[in-house]
């Protein structure tokens, strides 16, 4: 377990953290989600050692943080010009004791015989991602954190890379890491902790999140507008473009008003709520960049 107790940090007159505890858990993954300047960068740098924590401290109880069972994929890497891939693996092997080996490291780049002696400055975007992860796992940490990590990567590409993190994962793995892309943190994360403005807002389960925020989500096309000018239950009725959401507890007593109203059910769908809908608010869907 890593304690991190009470962090506060600011730039100048800037408060970027404020206040700030919560337990990564040994074995589990960990996700960090807000919008860009919620502190999740300065939180990572904080925990890793590349800043300083003005207030606070990190209890680490298994020695996670130690370098060499530590990996870390920040959100930007750059290749040297003239390395070809192979030669950046070997490279990498060179500086631990206990390595993947050159099957393992193809598996999870999905690279031929051709692209590991293709210079690595070449690659495409998704590609110099993919590599840039792989070099994180040759030396087998135990645990392993990631800022924004699937940024640049096609769907196929992000398919594959959650495929690798759900065997590590099931492999023990401590796992930390933020995204913006919310159906990746439904997908991966067993813990969720939400930022804003430097203040942690959630920290949970994502099943206790939606547990706690749980609502059913209606929509119904809007020239049904007629239909729902009586509706006595409670619920919040949204313009949605050219379909109306109601978001209700009482979806059964809803769906009966409804029908009582002569609504085409064949016309409507219905669906629980998301942690994107939960955690965001129903901001139209989207997280704030």
């Amino acid at each position: 377990m890593i304690y991190v107790e009470n962090i506060s940090k600011r730039f100048g007159e800037h408060i970027v953290l404020s206040d700030i505890t919560f337990n990564i858990q040994k074995g589990i993954c960990t996700a960090f989600i807000g919008k860009n300047g919620a502190g999740k960068s300065t939180l990572l740098d904080i925990i890793v050692g590349n800043k300083q924590l003005d207030t606070g401290k990190i209890r680490d109880e298994y020695n996670l943080l130690n370098p060499e069972r530590m990996a870390i994929l920040f959100q930007k890497s750059q290749f040297p010009k003239m390395l070809k891939v192979r030669e950046l693996f070997k490279l990498h092997q060179s500086f631990y004791k206990k390595v993947i080996s050159i099957a393992k490291f193809q598996e999870i780049t999905q690279f031929d015989e051709r692209q590991l002696d293709q210079m690595a400055d070449s690659l495409s975007g998704g590609q110099k991602r993919l590599l840039d992860f792989a070099l994180t796992l040759v030396g087998r940490p135990d645990f392993l954190i990631m800022d924004e990590p699937t940024a640049a990567m096609d769907i196929e590409t992000r398919e594959h890379f959650w495929d690798v993190i759900a065997d590590l994962k099931s492999k023990g793995m401590t796992i930390l890491y933020t995204s913006h892309y919310i159906e990746e943190v439904e997908r991966m994360a067993d813990h969720v902790v939400l930022l804003d403005k430097g203040i942690i807002q959630i920290s949970d389960t994502p099943e206790n999140i939606r547990k706690n925020g749980s609502h059913s989500i209606i929509n119904i096309p809007n020239h049904y507008h007629k239909a729902l000018e009586n509706v006595e239950h409670e619920c919040q009725i949204i313009t949605n473009g050219h379909y109306y959401k109601i978001e209700t507890k009482e979806v059964d007593k809803i769906i009966h008003y409804l029908i009582g109203e002569n609504v085409n059910l064949n016309d409507i769908e219905i669906h629980k709520s998301s942690l994107l809908d939960v955690m965001f608010n129903n901001k139209d869907g989207v997280i704030e960049l």
